[in-house]
C-alpha cells in the first residue's frame, strides 16, 4: 500500500467521522451556534431531518468504502451533492456569510474523489473486461 493510499484512507475516514458528526448535529439540533444558524435560514425542520439522513448515509457510505473502494467513491460523490446543495442552501436565503462554510467542506470531498479516483479506476477496468 502506498502512501498516498494511506492519506486517502485516512482522509476518507475522517470525512466519514465527520458527516457522521453532522448528521448527529443535524438530529439533535446541537450544538446551539449551529442550531441557530439553521433558524435563520428558515427552513421547517424536515428539510434538517432530510439533510441529517442524507449526512447519514453518506457517512456511512464513507466508512464501508475504507474496505469497499467504488462504495466509498460512491459515498464521495454523495456527500460532494450535499454540500453542494449546503452551498446553495445559503445562497437562496441569501446567507452570504453562511455560505462559505460549507463551501469550504464542499472541497474536502472533492479532493477525496481526485486521490481516490485512480484507484477506483483501475478496479473498473479490471471488473469491465
Amino acid at each position: 500500500m502506498s502512501v498516498l493510499q494511506i492519506v486517502a484512507l485516512l482522509f476518507e475516514a475522517l470525512l466519514g467521522l465527520f458527516s457522521a458528526y453532522t448528521a448527529y448535529s443535524l438530529f439533535t439540533w446541537s450544538p446551539p451556534a449551529m442550531a441557530k444558524a439553521r433558524e435563520a435560514l428558515h427552513y421547517p425542520r424536515w428539510y434538517w431531518l432530510l439533510a441529517g439522513y442524507v449526512a447519514s448515509i453518506g457517512a456511512l457510505g464513507l466508512l464501508v468504502g475504507l474496505f469497499v473502494p467504488l462504495v466509498g467513491v460512491l459515498a464521495t460523490a454523495w456527500m460532494i451533492a450535499y454540500f453542494v446543495v449546503a452551498t446553495f442552501t445559503h445562497l437562496v436565503r441569501k446567507d452570504f456569510t453562511g455560505f462559505a462554510i460549507p463551501l469550504v467542506f464542499l472541497v474536502l470531498p472533492l479532493g477525496l474523489l481526485v486521490l481516490r479516483w485512480a484507484e477506483v479506476a483501475s478496479l473498473l477496468v479490471v471488473f469491465g473486461r
